[in-house]
């Protein structure tokens, strides 16, 4: 199928059909996953593109030794970089606005939904939750790109599910994601911050028993979080009753929306393409489209013909920048010989501040992430991994295991 048809199919407005977060590094790093902190807010541009201002934070480093035969691992404060040869200044932007003191209340949410909020320690919106739950609430559709971890989840569950609360019923929403792994954690962020209201999720992701599936499709769940693929099926395959409710459907997100319409090999479009065609055209719902990435596909949407009377497309891009980090992250590079790569990583992870840590390890390859994995079994290691090569159950089971503790170290792809 041509492109220009492609992009027709998943446009914003046409009423035949519509529309964690890691970065890989060559070898591997470690990382210990930080608590979250309760967010602040930050002031938005009321212009359809929103960019806000933000500050700055120094980065720690550790400089790397030109000999490598014993790999020890150094720390090196901030205090101590001014006179160092190897260091590489970098500016790393927040995304925090401290001026900012707007509050969930103050972006229209009801006090229900903001004390669930509250109790998930998301006590103040982000940037990006600022500036895209308020037109969402107006009845817009939206197009939102920030970076990973800056709060996307809540930036459109959290208008789902207060429209929701006035009129609830099922099925209400529909939330399409690329992989099985964010459409879990998307389940489980909205069940957790609907579970007051006793809201239903369905998740429906490939690896699982598709006929269970079926029979809680069938039961109108409040909330469908989905992949494409296995979505597509249910929708060639299911009954009427299934049929009945996705055609009932008031928002449609799509999450991670540039590789969800990305086209090429291995594109996910025909299977979201699919699932839009048994969904009301979208001149009867609102559309969200949520990226870290907005590509010019996905920003060329905003222009797509609306139908009459309906508002025009909110677009909104805040901490999009590749050096945005979280305010609480402390980054510290290590630079060694390729050859101790192992030895070094070995060494930083039985250090005393690191030796109880629960600690993410990147990989760029399957093959890097497997091999490491065995490396540090051998080594006496805690260790669990999750990529592409593993079947689905033992993916579930090895994330499980890491949140549980069973495991200290998870070595991943991206």
């Amino acid at each position: 199928m041509e492109r220009p048809v492609k992009r027709r199919r998943v446009s914003l407005d046409e009423n035949d059909s519509d529309a964690a977060s890691s970065s890989a590094s060559e070898g591997s790093s470690s990382a210990p996953p930080s608590p979250q902190p309760p967010h602040e807010d930050g002031d938005e541009s009321e212009e359809e593109i929103a960019k806000p201002h933000q500050g700055t934070n120094t980065v720690s480093r550790i400089k790397s030794k030109k000999d490598a035969s014993v790999p020890a691992a150094q720390h090196v404060t901030p205090e101590d970089q001014d006179g160092g040869s190897n260091d590489l200044p970098l500016s790393i932007q927040s995304s925090i606005d401290p001026s900012s003191t707007r509050t969930f209340l103050d972006l229209g949410l009801s006090p229900w939904l903001t004390a669930s909020l509250n109790a998930m320690a998301i006590k103040n919106p982000t940037r990006i939750q600022s500036a895209a739950i308020p037109p969402i609430l107006q009845g817009r559709d939206c197009i939102g790109g920030s970076r990973t971890g800056s709060g996307k989840t809540v930036a459109f569950a959290a208008p789902i599910l207060e429209t929701w609360s006035r009129d609830p019923r099922g099925i209400y929403a529909v939330v399409l994601t690329p992989t099985r792994e964010l459409a879990l954690q998307i389940y489980e962020q909205i069940s957790a911050v609907g579970a007051r209201q006793g809201v239903r999720c369905c998740l429906v992701t490939g690896g699982a028993d598709q006929k269970a599936q079926a029979l809680e499709l069938g039961r109108r769940p409040h909330v469908v979080i989905a992949t494409p693929g296995r979505l597509a099926e249910h929708i060639e395959t299911s009954g009427d009753d299934t049929m009945k409710g996705l055609r009932k459907v008031k928002f449609v997100v799509l999450d991670e929306a540039d590789r969800l319409l990305a086209t090429g090999k291995g594109s996910m479009l025909p299977a979201v393409s699919t699932c839009l065609d048994a969904l009301p055209p979208s001149s009867e719902r609102q559309t969200l489209l949520f990226t870290a990435t907005v590509t010019p596909e996905v920003r060329a949407l905003k222009d797509a013909p609306r139908a009459p009377g309906k508002p025009d497309v909110f677009v909104t891009e805040v901490d999009t920048d590749s050096l945005t980090l979280p305010p609480t992250l402390k980054q510290t590079y290590q630079l060694v010989n390729v050859l101790h790569k192992e030895k070094y990583l070995h060494i930083l992870l039985l250090t005393a501040a690191n030796a109880e840590k629960p600690t993410i390890i990147f990989c760029n390859r399957t093959s890097t992430a497997t091999l490491l994995e065995h490396l540090l079994r051998l080594l006496n290691h805690r260790v669990t991994a999750l990529h592409s090569g593993l079947p689905h159950t033992d993916r579930t089971n090895n994330l499980a295991r890491f949140r549980a503790r069973a495991a200290r170290i998870l070595i991943a792809t991206d």
